[in-house]
């Protein structure tokens, strides 16, 4: 089953505030990576474009590191998200050489952004997510000015983006056990453009040119067991899958969660991951 844009949109709304709060700065250093590769401070783009803005992390940095004029247009597909990137933004110095506007959008349908109109587009951690790839490279196509650059971000591979992989190893190990734990349904993985020849064969199916690809890996800020059951255990999915569980399942599921961080992580001395390969490109 593929996410269509207004269950991306529930579940996002439902994830913001632990987001915002836990997630967001684990990805804040790809957002980074991307702006450089980009070469943002040194080609100083007049429009910059962030899709999946979230509650706005990486475009505050881009912000108070941004010398030139320039207006930056962030986007996010959750009402959440804009609501708190928004009050997020409101407590920082605002920088007059940089015009900040928040929208609720969709990727693949940019409907407020004109052709041709983009200096520098950015989808940190998106493409992966959205319901056809296909479409919002259309859709980065169209926006983008010629001999303008982009860049775009995927979860890499499922075994090297560790922290994802616990919940599913619970899941895996007591379906049998406790069957209200097996999957209703087959679910497109978030995985699903984490090898390297396949993002590139898609994003060059899309007449776009690759300048570089290129992975990274970085540690996940969980620490101890109860960090990783207060995050894992707050998505929204395993929340309610959790939720619908009665107190002797709930229990055991939350035994082999800590039992498994414990060994895999904790004991290891080797901290939960999250890999992403990203690319950055050219319209010719």
């Amino acid at each position: 089953m593929i996410p269509t844009p207004k269950d991306i949109s529930t579940m996002w709304n439902a994830y913001s505030a632990l987001y915002s709060k836990k997630f967001e700065r684990n990805n804040l250093p790809f957002g980074v990576s991307l702006a450089n590769m980009l070469q943002i401070f040194e080609e100083k783009p007049e429009n910059i474009l962030e899709i999946a803005c979230g509650s706005g992390l990486f475009n505050r940095y881009l912000v108070q590191n941004l010398e030139h004029e320039c207006t930056l247009t962030a986007i996010d597909i959750a009402e959440e998200m804009i609501a708190l990137a928004k009050e997020q933004y409101s407590k920082f110095p605002s920088q007059p050489n940089v015009k900040v506007t928040y929208e609720v959008g969709n990727s693949e349908e940019l409907t407020n952004v004109a052709d041709e109109s983009v200096d520098c587009y950015i989808a940190n951690l998106c493409l992966h997510l959205t319901s056809d790839p296909q479409k919002m490279l259309q859709e980065l196509k169209r926006v983008l000015k010629k001999g303008k650059r982009f860049g775009l971000s995927v979860l890499g591979p499922a075994d090297r983006v560790t922290f994802l992989g616990i919940f599913p190893s619970v899941v895996k190990e007591l379906e049998e056990e406790i069957p209200e734990l097996k999957p209703k349904s087959s679910t497109r993985s978030v995985f699903h453009l984490g090898k390297r020849e396949d993002l590139m064969k898609l994003v060059e199916e899309a007449g776009l040119k690759i300048d570089y690809c290129w992975s990274q890996r970085a540690s996940f800020d969980c620490v101890t067991e109860d960090d990783f059951e207060g995050l894992i255990m707050g998505g929204p999915g395993n929340k309610k899958l959790f939720e619908s569980l009665g107190e002797k399942e709930q229990k055991r599921v939350l035994e082999t969660l800590r039992k498994k961080v414990k060994e895999n992580f904790i004991d290891k001395k080797d901290p939960a991951a999250l890999e992403t390969l990203f690319v950055v490109g050219t319209k010719q």
